[in-house]
């Protein structure tokens, strides 16, 4: 097996495999190498090849730490064929050779975080290796996943107040429209809009806006996204964002308006995911990951517990993935920061 950095001349092959591989998603996605660009954090690109067909890819964005020195995360990767029986060497050939590539650029570990389901058996390949788990992950570490059929198997697996809020939409006249041009900036102005005015309410931060326009020039550009907006006549309810890596779709960004008090519930939010679902099935889609719920058994005051409520009336399987694990490469530096993020995180206590 041969392990290397890869070239624009791999580009077609990369993605290809990331179709072809259900532990792949966006995040490494060719394109995405524009928004991590965007957030200060350049990727670092890798293939694992075997009798010179790529076997796993790994992209790694750099995070810059003093001194010149870095710390490399790998956001639900590496992406591989985990059920493959070869899948042990090809685990153990990928963190040979990341360590490797890791301390010729001064990074001094490397954080996976694999799309590889907790309690099934291959999650054992990550055991034994010198990998370190951390609790934390920097993803969100659980997700609910739908698989697509017709119409009417598919709102038969919704809750009954989610098929009666679909159909409600529709008698409310709100239709859904796609827009997969990824040099219209309307679309995703106005859906930014959107998405700052639902995290106003739920207290986030305001997302920026270049880092949404870069998002959807890159993957709508690429022809692997759409922006869907749900509207009443010519006023715009809900508007949201779905990618699309082979046979799997993705819920990334989406807001909505919500009513004034006195004014009839639209139910738009409801009408713009089934026109996602019914987008990605059209596009040969499988299987729909609504991206991001609430761990398991949180309460009412977790703050996505509301639109994990939302995403459970679709329906689906919930995977809670397993975890993030460090690669050290400099144990001693790996130790300096562990000790003074956990410095940092008594300060903030003492704050609050």
């Amino acid at each position: 097996m041969h392990f290397r950095p890869v070239t624009d001349a791999d580009a077609p092959a990369w993605q290809a495999f990331l179709a072809a591989n259900r532990s792949g998603d966006f995040l490494h996605d060719w394109a995405w190498a524009d928004v991590a660009a965007f957030d200060g954090q350049p990727q670092r690109r890798y293939v694992l090849e075997d009798g010179g067909a790529i076997v796993a890819i790994v992209a790694a964005q750099e995070r810059s730490m003093l001194a010149g020195r870095m710390f490399w995360y790998v956001p639900h990767g590496p992406v591989l064929d985990w059920e493959a029986r070869e899948a042990g060497d090809r685990v153990r050939a990928l963190l040979i050779g990341l360590k490797i590539a890791a301390r010729q650029h001064r990074a001094i570990a490397v954080k996976l975080e694999p799309r590889l389901a907790m309690g099934t058996s291959k999650a054992a390949l990550l055991r034994g290796r010198r990998l370190r788990h951390a609790a934390d992950t920097l993803q969100v570490g659980q997700t609910r996943i739908v698989d697509l059929a017709d119409d009417d198997a598919l709102l038969a697996t919704f809750d009954k107040d989610t098929r009666y809020a679909v159909r409600r939409a529709e008698r409310e006249g709100v239709a859904v429209t796609a827009v997969d041009d990824g040099s219209d900036l309307r679309a995703i102005d106005e859906l930014h809009a959107l998405v700052g005015e639902a995290q106003r309410r739920a207290g986030f931060p305001m997302p920026a806006l270049d880092r949404y326009r870069v998002a959807w020039r890159a993957l709508g550009g690429s022809g692997r996204a759409a922006i869907l907006e749900a509207r009443r006549d010519d006023e715009l309810l809900a508007s949201g964002m779905i990618v699309f890596e082979g046979p799997r779709s993705f819920y990334l960004f989406s807001g909505s308006r919500r009513e004034e008090r006195g004014e009839p519930k639209r139910y738009a939010s409801y009408a713009l995911q089934w026109a996602m679902m019914r987008l990605a099935r059209d596009r040969g889609v499988t299987h729909h990951d609504l991206w991001g719920i609430a761990p398991p058994g949180a309460g009412p005051e977790h703050a996505w517990h509301g639109v994990g409520l939302f995403k459970k009336g679709f329906g689906g399987v919930e995977i809670v993935w397993v975890g993030s694990w460090d690669l050290v490469v400099d144990p001693a530096l790996y130790r300096l920061r562990a000790a003074t993020g956990i410095l940092r995180g008594w300060v903030r206590k003492l704050r609050r």
